[in-house]
Order: C-alpha cells, then sequence, then structure tokens
C-alpha cells in the first residue's frame, strides 16, 4: 500500500458514507436509554430492573463475534449494508413491545447488528485511510455516530408529539432502509480485504494472543463504567432532581454537543502522541466526570456532562483507531469482533454492577459511581499493548505463518 498522510477527497468521501451508515446506529443504540424513564413508567418497572434489561440487551452485541468472522470471509462492504438494514427493522419493531422482555428481545436482536455495522465501518475506515491520520478518520465517524445518538435526545423534547410516545421514537429507525440502494452503490470494498492472502485456518496465531488477553482486559474495564455511566444520564437528572424531558433534552443535547469535539482532539491527540497515552488520559478523565455527575448536585450536571460527552468520545477514538491496528487484515474483523465482545461483557459486568450496588447502597448514582473505578485500571493495563500509531497495518501486525 502507498504510504499517505493527508485525508484526500477520496478519503473524505468514503469517510461521509461511513459516517451515513453508522447515524442511526447511534440513534437506535441511544433511544432506549434515552427514553429510559417514559419506557419504565409506560411498562412499570423500577430503576433496577431496568439496568438489569439494558445488560441484557446489551448481550445482543456478542453477536458481533460470528458477524466478525463473516467480515473476514465475505467481507467488510456485504457485512455492513445487511447489518444496517437488519438494525433498522429490527429497532422500529421494538415499538410493538408491551413487556419488558419483549422489548429487551427485540432490542438484543438490533444490537447484534447495530455492533457489526460499527465493527465493519470502523475496520473499513482503518484499512482505507492513511497510517498518520487513522485516529483523525475515526473522530471523524465518532463524530457521526454520537450525533445519530443526540438525535435520540433531541427528539426526547417533542416526546409527547410522537404516537406513542417513546414508541414513535423507536420507529424512526426505519428511515436507514431508504438509504441501502444508494449505500450499495456508493460505498466500495476495502482494498486491504480485497488483495489478503488466503487463509486456512481462523485461529489466532500465537504470535497475538497476549495482545488478545491484554485487549480484552482494557476494553472489559473501559466499557464497564461508560455504559453503565451513560445508560442513566437522562434518567439521573429526572428522577434525583425532578427535571422535566425537556429540561433533560437540552442538557444531553446542548452540553453533550460541547462534548463532541473530543472525537476531533482524540484523533488528533492519538496520531499525534500515541494511544497509549491518549487512551490513559480519556479513561481517567471519564472516570472523573461521571462521579462528578452522579455524586455533585444539579448545578454539577451542566459541565460534568460535557466532560462526561469529550473523555468518552476521546476515549472511543482512541479504541477504535486502536483494535484493528493490533490484527493482521485475514484475521482483523474477527479478532476486533472479540475486543468488542470483551467491551460488551464490560458493559453487561458494569451495568448488572451498578444495578446491584444501587439497590443495595439504595443510590443508583453512587453505585455507577463506584463501577467508574475500573477506568483507572483499564489505564494502566493500556502501556500492556503496542503502541501502533502511525505504523502501516503491514508493519504494525504482520501476517504470520
Amino acid at each position: 500500500m502507498r504510504p499517505e498522510t493527508e485525508l484526500d477527497a477520496g478519503h473524505r468521501r468514503l469517510l461521509g458514507l461511513l459516517g451515513l451508515a453508522i447515524f442511526f446506529e447511534g440513534y437506535g443504540r441511544s433511544i432506549v436509554s434515552v427514553t429510559l424513564r417514559p419506557i419504565g413508567q409506560d411498562l412499570g418497572v423500577p430503576a433496577p430492573e431496568l439496568s438489569y434489561a439494558l445488560a441484557i440487551i446489551s448481550a445482543g452485541a456478542l453477536g458481533v463475534l460470528v458477524l466478525g468472522h463473516l467480515t473476514d470471509r465475505f467481507g467488510r462492504r456485504r457485512l455492513l449494508l445487511g447489518c444496517v438494514l437488519l438494525y433498522s427493522l429490527l429497532g422500529a419493531a421494538t415499538a410493538t413491545a408491551r413487556t419488558l422482555p419483549a422489548l429487551v428481545v427485540w432490542q438484543a436482536a438490533a444490537r447484534m447488528f447495530q455492533e457489526g455495522a460499527l465493527s465493519a465501518a470502523v475496520v473499513i475506515a482503518v484499512e482505507e485511510t492513511p497510517a498518520l491520520r487513522r485516529g483523525l478518520a475515526q473522530g471523524v465517524l465518532g463524530v457521526a455516530n454520537s450525533i445519530g445518538s443526540g438525535l435520540g435526545a433531541f427528539l426526547l423534547g417533542f416526546i409527547g408529539l410522537f404516537p406513542g410516545g417513546w414508541r414513535g421514537l423507536c420507529l424512526v429507525s426505519l428511515l436507514p432502509v431508504g438509504l441501502i440502494p444508494f449505500l450499495r452503490g456508493a460505498i466500495p470494498e476495502s482494498r486491504r480485504w480485497t488483495l489478503r492472502a488466503p487463509r486456512s485456518r481462523q485461529l489466532l496465531p500465537r504470535a497475538y494472543r497476549g495482545r488478545m488477553l491484554a485487549g480484552l482486559a482494557v476494553f472489559f474495564l473501559g466499557m464497564s463504567y461508560d455504559v453503565a455511566g451513560f445508560a442513566f444520564t437522562a434518567f439521573w437528572p429526572m428522577s434525583r432532581h425532578g427535571w422535566s424531558a425537556a429540561r433533560t433534552s437540552a442538557l444531553i443535547v446542548v452540553a453533550g454537543g460541547a462534548g463532541l469535539p473530543g472525537f476531533w482532539f482524540g484523533g488528533r491527540l492519538t496520531d499525534r502522541v500515541g494511544r497509549r497515552r491518549s487512551a490513559a488520559l480519556f479513561l481517567v478523565g471519564l472516570a472523573a466526570a461521571e462521579a462528578v455527575f452522579f455524586l455533585g448536585g444539579p448545578g454539577a450536571l451542566w459541565p460534568s456532562f460535557t466532560a462526561m460527552v469529550f473523555c468518552q468520545a476521546g476515549k472511543t477514538t482512541v479504541l477504535r483507531s486502536w483494535a484493528p491496528e493490533l490484527f493482521p487484515t485475514s484475521l482483523r474483523g474477527t479478532a476486533s469482533s472479540q475486543l468488542a465482545a470483551g467491551g460488551v461483557l464490560g458493559s453487561m459486568a458494569g451495568l448488572a454492577a451498578a444495578g446491584a450496588l444501587g439497590a443495595a447502597l439504595a443510590d443508583i448514582g453512587l453505585g455507577i459511581t463506584l463501577v467508574a473505578s475500573a477506568g483507572l485500571v483499564a489505564a494502566v493495563l493500556a502501556y500492556c499493548l503496542p503502541e501502533t500509531g502511525g505504523l502501516e497495518l503491514e508493519t504494525a501486525s504482520p501476517e504470520v505463518p
């Protein structure tokens, strides 16, 4: 592959297309968390049970283990398009749920393909953008994905105008179905995947097993408090401080929007100083911001939520850049999906721990804060992974016979 250092028009167009493909992934992934209180009121479910439900929904993302393998076998583009179609249909079907178990089933199925679409888009971006700009490329995708999540928070302020309330918001997930024909003709297949050497076996070579173990630990811990904290950012102001849906929506949209430059900053920083130091900075920063959000008073919500979004954006950018760089092209989709699955297990464990601690302490906010200490451990373990910033993929992760 020819060495490149800048994002030309072709790279920017590709990132725009990939961002469009995962824009509604962000919406579909976040809409249940954003409407958690209305869902709980409608279905008659208390906060601890909602936390457990979110943990089970997260388990659907473990299906990425299968989808990641298929990405290596059949191509990144095919899996991306198929996942966009399926997460749209399944997300919209959530509107039919009349019980908490039914909602969990629909959302868990949608989560599998949401994770698959995101994973395929990330791998395409890593394989197609210049080595010195891979972090920035992931930051661009992160912004698109996060704005999709923000759309759900924005629409929360108008929930009363949608037929069925939160159910009507779920039906918005159908919009990407109309984009499939366009994306099919516009998104190219990864050149690195097209030119890959055939591999007779799909087991991870011994040389990469240490990387996998360290990566799994970082992703598990790094996602445990991330998901637990953000799952309750709409619920907390409404239940603890008595905020209205419109005021909570404003917090998430405005303060969250102020934190979005974290994607750009994280991309620039990880390209400039490397993956290790950047990851440690954002992992610790997110843990501190969550503690202030859930332990501080109403006046702390706006600045701490901005800091949460900023640090999560930076952390997400670094880890999404790093994960595919750690493994060779022939196994990149499979191995990256295994790290993603580690993050899913971490998010499930974090939600379950937050629910258990919240019930035991009669304070879900304190429970989430205790879970956030995992970020400090993840920051230390990040130094067990090799630095891959600025290296061509074939140098950072060569094929091993």
